[in-house]
C-alpha cells in the first residue's frame, strides 16, 4: 500500500486508479497496525486494485469529507466513488468478498 501525505495526493490517487482500497488510520494505533498487513496480503492477488493508506493526523480533513469517526476505515472505491466502507472491526472474509465483487464487475 502506498502512503499518501496530502488531500492533493489522495484525490490524485483516487482519479487515477478506477479500483482503489484506501486506508484512513491513526498513529499509535495497535488495531490499525495489525489491519494493514491484512489488507496488504488480501491486495495481492488483484492487479486492478490499487491500495494506499493516509495518517488521518497528516490530512485531518478527510475526516470530515469521507465522515470518518474512527479508525482504522478501509473504503473500497470504484471510479471514485464509494462503494465499501469497513471500520475498526474489519472481516476480512466480508471485504473480500467485496473486492472480489468489484473486480470481477471491473473485469467485465
Amino acid at each position: 500500500m502506498e502512503q499518501l501525505f496530502s488531500k492533493k495526493q489522495v484525490d490524485d490517487f483516487i482519479r487515477q486508479h478506477s479500483l482503489t482500497l484506501l486506508m484512513l488510520k491513526t498513529q499509535n494505533c495497535s488495531v490499525c497496525e495489525a489491519v494493514q498487513p491484512q489488507a496488504e496480503r488480501l491486495l495481492e492477488g488483484y492487479e486492478h486494485i490499487t491500495g494506499g493508506f493516509v495518517y488521518m493526523e497528516d490530512v485531518p480533513e478527510l475526516a470530515g469529507e469521507y465522515m470518518i469517526f474512527t479508525s482504522p476505515v478501509l473504503l473500497l472505491l470504484m471510479e471514485g466513488k464509494e462503494v465499501y466502507r469497513v471500520a475498526r472491526f474489519i472481516i476480512f472474509e466480508e471485504l473480500a468478498n467485496q473486492i472480489n465483487r468489484y473486480h470481477e464487475f471491473m473485469q467485465s
